[in-house]
């Protein structure tokens, strides 16, 4: 990959000034406004008396977010617009990006009053179609699907929703997919073509900086993803099942997908942390969960019916 420079970015809207190279944002094209968010390089110390503590994340009384990565980096995100580094390893390293573009932004989202979705989202119709779900469930792998068959990413991972405005938005983030080495093969892609996201872990990042950036797209509908057991799956002769989730139900599977839920409640407390999700979960008219088997063969089967589905339900 070639070298990208450090300077002004565009993440979420927000104009970005980094000491820190991020290949996996466009550069800022807006107006001249000072950053609204500021990265850099300094030290990160551990707080003295956090309200809320785990092994790896504290949060103060103020509202900031202390992490740090063993061999990687300490991060300090204050104000919703800043995140000073503290790194372990080369400042050039992809793994200090990888954590700072994960929990860094999750945290960012959550004080700036945006709530980040444990979600990959793509643009069908012209609303945003987020696929939520744990580490692993492949929601990457079908955002890339989509990606193939041209229909544009909005978000990979991360999804921050806003509902700031007089209508909600997806708000766009990150322009990279993230792939395990399988799943980047079944693209058509080499490794050669995309970055290493961690030395020793199996997973490329593949850039999307060439592809048009969208704006922020209004959310259409959220898809829950679930794994079939391949005895469920025969009963259905590998069709994936789709169940529409409304009321409580969706609220609090949507809540179940709010990136760093724990650190949200330490910040602003169970009402304000609840009030919040219930207000994003509202901005989606349709929720599903979605049922099926992994399998590379099915995607664009299954592409087809997730946008048959949105489509009948409008």
């Amino acid at each position: 990959m070639g070298e990208v420079p450090t300077g002004d970015y565009a993440l979420c809207g927000w104009r970005v000034a980094s000491e820190i190279a991020l290949p996996d944002l466009p550069r800022w094209s807006g107006d001249a406004r000072a950053p609204d968010v500021t990265i850099a390089f300094g030290e990160v110390p551990t707080m003295a008396d956090p309200v809320l503590q785990t092994a790896l994340v504290q949060i103060d009384a103020e509202g900031r977010a202390r992490f740090g990565i063993d061999a990687v980096a300490d991060y300090l995100v204050e104000d919703g617009t800043r995140i000073t580094i503290a790194p372990r390893i080369g400042r050039d390293d992809p793994a200090i990006r990888l954590f700072l573009l994960g929990s860094g932004l999750g945290f960012l989202c959550h004080q700036r009053g945006v709530l980040p979705l444990h979600a990959a989202s793509v643009i069908v119709d012209g609303t945003a179609i987020c696929f939520a779900g744990a580490s692993g469930s492949g929601k990457s792998t079908l955002v890339d699907a989509f990606a193939r068959r041209g229909y544009a990413v909005l978000s990979d991972d991360v999804s921050p929703v806003d509902v700031s405005g007089t209508a909600p938005h997806i708000l766009p983030s990150l322009r990279r997919i993230r792939l395990w080495s399988d799943s980047l093969a079944n693209g058509g892609w080499s490794p050669d073509e995309a970055e290493r996201c961690r030395e020793g872990l199996e997973k490329f990042s593949r850039s999307l900086r060439d592809d048009a950036s969208p704006g922020s797209v209004q959310p259409g509908a959220i898809f829950h993803l679930r794994h079939l057991s391949k005895r469920d799956d025969a009963k259905r002769d590998g069709r994936a099942r789709f169940t529409r989730l409304r009321g409580s139900d969706a609220a609090e599977e949507f809540r179940r997908q709010v990136y760093r839920w724990r650190s949200l409640v330490g910040m602003v407390g169970v009402p304000g942390a609840m009030a919040r999700t219930v207000t994003a979960a509202a901005a989606f008219p349709l929720h599903f969960t979605l049922d099926r088997v992994f399998a590379f063969a099915a995607l664009d089967a299954l592409i087809d019916e997730i946008v048959a589905t949105v489509r009948a339900e409008r």
